[in-house]
């Protein structure tokens, strides 16, 4: 039996963590792009060392400590500053949940380990792509997913970004590692290998310049004129009841200039904080007669109760026909607990003001303003085969969100950021309405039409398009690409067993 000497260190394991640490540079706010390239091939160098199977695994869980560590930090401002847990627990939470997200990166230690002896090319642009692709794709919907922080999403600016409308995020992730890989391979590699490798890297870019002049989908009825309103309520005080009538009426002040000009108005997610039933009365009756007489569209977040299933559901509420759509994502440990029985302790030490809501099994496509449109609310927007739901009948994208629960961190720029993918591989405008920004018009490239600065009250509005037609990953979703890596690698595994090359 074959065996050799390990090579890594507890310095490469520090490299490990510092190359995932400053991985979230790659993304917005900060949005350095090529960093994306060179914090993988660090990992991917460190990779080609002969180790034993628990310190790959070690390996991959220290760079994931890192990267998360790095650019997930911002849940800390959720539970300390707006969850009520005192710095101990909440950092003690958030360090939880970094450990163990970054788990799910041993997957790619687990993958890559039964490849010891291909030659280091196949191993840096096939057999490390391939895993680090699967291995985005499973964070992403594993124990409910947190499809954060892909690498694709900082290429959202660049030429590669044009591939997603075929191959989604992941596939511009799978993109970007592949690139990673070739990297290495220009430092590392033999003359001839260096040249192809960077022959593949700006072939890459090139052809997504090409794809970038693809239109996917096609403009269908009129522009619409649509506005955004961004009330900037703060956090602290949105849950409070004394509050409610004062928040409501800030809304409707931004709202009134344009009630007669836009086609469709846009409050954010929970722009009401008690249910449409509730606020039946005294809110969603006098407004659906205002709007019903102007022939414009509302929407606007609230809640939803359902008296037959006594079930609460974060929801959108088309207000002209009372309409809803109830969110279907719901995020763990904010608006459902897992393990209630086991962890209602939580709640002596942690604010939690919806934390009974219930998933919505219903339509997820709105008739508003004469166009169907596909609703989303909060991060439901940050999984991409989630929302080609209701497409290709969908001709535009609706989102309500509030990111106030993270005011002062880097979390609302990464969720415009990788929100504008959707846009993107769908080939529809994106209409993104916030509590405190970012709120935004995105076009069917990915493309910010207009936007709001950030913690202040404004009204972000301008035309938009409908548009018809699917795109390739409409079609496919990751159902293409995934078990295309899979099949790649145990080919790869195949053709190279027992051989030495």
């Amino acid at each position: 039996m074959l065996s050799f000497r390990a090579q890594i260190s507890r310095w490469d394991y520090l490299l490990a963590f510092l190359a995932g640490l400053f991985s979230v540079f790659a993304f917005a706010p900060f949005a350095w792009w090529p960093i994306a390239f060179l914090t993988p091939a660090v990992f991917f160098w460190l990779n080609l060392k002969p180790m034993l199977r628990g310190q790959r695994l070690r390996l991959a869980w220290v760079f994931g400590i890192g990267l998360f560590a790095g650019g997930a930090h911002w849940i800390y401002f959720s539970i300390h500053y707006f969850g009520g847990a005192n710095i101990l627990l909440a950092g003690s939470m958030v360090a939880s949940f970094v450990i163990f997200i970054a788990l799910t990166l041993m997957l790619f230690g687990l993958l890559v380990h039964f490849f010891p002896y291909q030659a280091n090319w196949v191993k840096l642009l096939i057999i490390f792509p391939a895993a680090w692709g699967l291995t985005e794709w499973f964070r992403g919907w594993f124990l409910t997913g947190f499809p954060w922080l892909q690498l694709g999403h900082s290429q959202i600016d660049t030429f590669l970004a044009h591939y997603a409308p075929m191959v989604g995020s992941l596939g511009v992730s799978w993109l970007v590692a592949v690139g990673a890989g070739a990297l290495v391979l220009v430092v590392i590699g033999e003359r001839l290998q260096k040249l192809y490798a960077a022959v593949l890297v700006v072939g890459l870019f090139a052809l997504g310049y090409g794809l970038s002049w693809i239109n996917w989908t096609q403009p269908v009825g009129e522009k619409l004129f649509v506005s955004l309103i961004q009330a900037n309520i703060p956090q602290e005080d949105k849950w409070l009841p004394e509050f409610r009538n004062e928040h409501i009426q800030k809304h409707i002040d931004l709202m009134e200039p344009r009630i007669n000009s836009s086609h469709l108005i846009i409050w954010p997610e929970t722009a009401i904080f008690d249910t449409f039933q509730q606020s039946m009365e005294d809110v969603v009756n006098p407004l659906q007669e205002v709007f019903k007489a102007a022939e414009t569209d509302l929407l606007m977040g609230g809640f939803q109760h359902e008296k037959s299933t006594e079930s609460m559901y974060n929801a959108i509420m088309s207000v002209r026909d009372l309409e809803v759509y109830g969110k279907r994502h719901l995020v763990p440990f904010s608006e459902y607990t897992p393990f209630l029985e086991y962890l209602r302790w939580m709640e002596d030490f942690i604010m939690l003001p919806y934390s009974n809501v219930a998933p919505w099994k219903g339509k997820v496509n709105l008739q508003v303003a004469g166009q169907p449109m596909r609703m989303s609310v909060c991060y439901e927007d940050a999984y991409g085969e989630e929302m080609i739901d209701g497409l290709p009948e969908a001709t535009m994208l609706v989102n309500v969100s509030n990111d106030g629960w993270f005011t002062g961190s880097i979390e609302p720029a990464q969720h415009a950021q990788l929100a504008r993918f959707r846009a993107l591989e769908t080939g529809r405008y994106l209409l993104r309405a916030t509590n405190n920004g970012v709120s935004a018009i995105v076009n069917e490239k990915g493309k910010i039409v207009t936007t709001g600065p950030q913690y202040e009250a404004v009204v972000v509005e301008e035309f938009a398009q409908p548009m018809q037609g699917s795109t390739p990953y409409i079609r496919w979703g990751n159902w293409f690409l995934m078990p295309l890596l899979a099949i790649t690698l145990i080919v790869v595994g195949w053709l190279g067993r027992g051989k030495f090359r």
